[in-house]
């Protein structure tokens, strides 16, 4: 497999896998509240990956943000948010590319002047392994599922949305390449400066597994072989360390980020005013707007924390709350 730290190499053109990427999204971003989805974790809170619950990678939030959290420890920036960009995401999006593929997304978007609804961006390795799980016995109707490190989401260079074909001669301008039509949702980046990251997301998980596992170690290789899956599988969906001791009232905090409609409530008002306290300048409305997002990454950036303006446990923690 190719270094993460080298340019994109010819193992990474071979990699591309057709997955039903159209029947994923329709499963992966079922409509449920959020209330809702964090009960069904309260009551599992030391679930694993192999036990999630339901169909949708949602439950994964946790441990995902700390996946991506280590990546960028390791490679800085390695991924980045369009969160800001004109999109709508899914529920269950991860809204992270890697840097070329993001720039170039902007401009896509700029060019066609209108909302990008995306339904599947960056796909950590927890959520392939979920996804991939339930293809193996057919569960919640899903069929055909890249194994883990053969997925292009897991490279921070695919994304999944609708109005493919509006989309489409916007985004090809821009190096993106439609899949066709065995899997209509699906583009991958193939412009410039693309970079193999799929070892860089193996590492980040057996560095973060022998942080809380001293006594289990794996070793730190990027090379995702039984023993990486074995403890992938054992990981748990809220993540390592002092989120799993949190309990079931604390599960229910929502992860807050831009979205539309915006989201409202006296959390945003808290993280709000949390961020005065900081001295980051923004208005205590209770509205997470895009003032707010802003105001959340100048405190993540002046954190050293990962800057994608989403309130999750690590910036929760950061501001105090």
């Amino acid at each position: 497999m190719a270094d993460y730290n080298n340019p994109e190499s010819e193992q990474t053109e071979k990699a591309e896998f057709c997955e039903h990427c159209h029947q994923i999204n329709l499963i992966d971003n079922e409509a449920q509240t959020p209330i809702q989805g964090q009960q069904a974790i309260a009551k599992n809170r030391l679930t694993t990956v192999r036990q999630a619950p339901g169909c949708s990678t949602s439950v994964l939030r946790g441990l995902d943000q700390q996946l991506i959290d280590e990546m960028n420890s390791i490679a800085p920036n390695s991924l980045v948010s369009f969160a800001d960009l004109d999109v709508d995401n899914g529920p269950a999006v991860h809204p992270f590319l890697q840097a070329a593929a993001q720039e170039s997304l902007a401009r896509a978007i700029k060019a066609r002047g209108r909302t990008l609804s995306v339904n599947s961006a960056y796909r950590t390795i927890a959520q392939q392994l979920m996804l991939f799980n339930h293809g193996k016995v057919r569960r919640c109707g899903i069929g055909l599922v890249a194994p883990p490190g053969r997925s292009d989401h897991q490279r921070g260079l695919a994304i999944d949305i609708n109005d493919e074909q509006g989309w489409r001669p916007y985004l090809e301008r821009e190096g993106w390449k439609w899949f066709g039509p065995a899997d209509r949702p699906h583009f991958n980046y193939r412009g410039r400066s693309r970079r193999d990251i799929g070892r860089l997301a193996v590492r980040a998980f057996q560095r973060l597994w022998n942080r809380y596992n001293p006594d289990n170690p794996i070793a730190e290789d990027g090379i995702y072989g039984p023993n990486t899956e074995a403890r992938l599988n054992q990981s748990p969906i809220l993540g390592f360390g002092e989120t799993n001791d949190s309990t079931p009232e604390e599960s229910l905090v929502r992860r807050l980020s831009l979205t539309k409609p915006y989201l409202e409530g006296d959390d945003v008002r808290e993280i709000q005013e949390a961020l005065l306290q900081a001295t980051i300048t923004v208005n205590v409305d209770g509205v997470f707007g895009p003032a707010t997002e802003k105001a959340v990454k100048e405190f993540q950036k002046l954190k050293d924390l990962t800057v994608d303006g989403i309130v999750g446990p690590a910036t929760r923690s950061a501001l105090g709350l």
